[in-house]
């Protein structure tokens, strides 16, 4: 029964991804499971609120992630 649980979290987390601006293809499931992991994002993490909190708990997290780069003059 975990697995199943785990597949709907990494399923949650991956059609949140893909309603980001710039995502051009869908992510392979074990890509997404071991970002969930680097990330320590748990299944009831995301199971047990909606579909607007698990974009907004992926969203902070890829903005957290990215480089900050200075704007050029």
């Amino acid at each position: 029964m975990q697995c199943y649980r785990y597949l709907a979290a990494i399923t949650a987390v991956s059609n949140s991804i893909e309603t980001l601006p710039g995502t051009r293809h869908k992510l392979p499931h074990c890509v997404i499971a071991d970002w969930m992991e680097e990330n320590g994002i748990e299944p009831d993490d995301v199971l047990l609120v909606s579909g607007g909190e698990v974009r907004a708990i992926v969203e902070c997290l890829i903005v957290d992630s990215q480089p900050q780069i200075p704007h050029a003059a």
